[in-house]
């Protein structure tokens, strides 16, 4: 059965013709989520926001729907619940980014199955199922901006991230095919890769890959934040405005691309 859901406030019934654009967005708790969440709403969006835990920016343009995005059950649920809030909303939704995402690094001769399915339901077949949701509204309205974001992991063959690179490389695929699909429907889907940022999930990850490596706490970390040309991690913000950029008017020619936003970490 899925777990329980509830959306805080749900908006009611709202036809007017100065209604805010809609946005739907996973994961805005902290991260690259809340700064994307921020710059959602500065930019005049109503913004749903799914997930397991209520983000801090919660005002009159913010609703929460709870829910546990690994499990899939639950997010095979979702596009009937997403589908029945943007009718409540009175309008589809004008912009869709699934952020949310995670994994635990481990070796490949211990990875056990219901841990590699709970990574593959977070990173790729939630974002596929809300998709689903907000697609036939975006159809509808012959408009739409899909941001999909999935990480340089996805690339070069990271030890020990198993489930977590196979997820989002295929996060990417799809991205790419649900462009050529859309395209002609006036609908845009993109992908931002993130590279080494400072998050606290990031951190507590970085952490076990330095163990596993067999480097000093901090070894790993240290090394991410030489190879982004930096000599730093990234901001969650710098991420979030590569977001925004996919989200706005200013990349309607932007369509089926892979963005990188990690410094020198990778190049293709």
């Amino acid at each position: 059965m899925p777990s329980r859901r509830g959306t805080r406030r749900p908006a009611g019934l709202d036809r007017s013709v100065g209604m805010k654009p809609t946005a739907v967005l996973t994961g805005a708790s902290r991260g690259i989520g809340a700064a994307v969440l921020e710059s959602l709403v500065e930019d005049g969006h109503h913004c749903l926001v799914i997930g397991r835990t209520e983000p801090e920016t919660i005002g009159a343009a913010v609703d929460f729907m709870a829910a546990e995005l690994s499990d899939r059950a639950t997010v095979a649920a979702l596009p009937a619940e997403v589908m029945s809030y943007l009718e409540r909303r009175g309008g589809p939704a004008a912009v869709l980014v699934n952020n949310a995402g995670g994994g635990y690094p481990c070796p490949a001769d211990v990875l056990d199955p219901e841990t590699a399915a709970a990574e593959v339901t977070l990173n790729l077949l939630a974002p596929m199922m809300l998709v689903r949701a907000v697609l036939p509204g975006m159809i509808a309205a012959g408009a739409g901006t899909i941001v999909n974001v999935a990480s340089t992991a996805e690339r070069p063959g990271v030890p020990y991230l198993h489930a977590y690179s196979a997820s989002k490389s295929g996060l990417v695929a799809y991205t790419q095919s649900l462009a050529a699909e859309v395209a002609p429907k006036g609908i845009r889907a993109n992908c931002v890769c993130p590279g080494a940022v400072a998050t606290e999930m990031a951190t507590t990850g970085r952490a076990e890959l330095a163990r596993l490596h067999g480097l000093a706490p901090g070894g790993y970390e240290a090394e991410m934040a030489r190879r982004t040309g930096l000599d730093r991690l990234l901001d969650p913000r710098e991420v979030a405005a590569a977001v925004r950029w996919l989200c706005s008017a200013g990349s309607g020619a932007v369509n089926g691309q892979t963005i990188n936003v990690c410094g020198t970490l990778s190049m293709r």
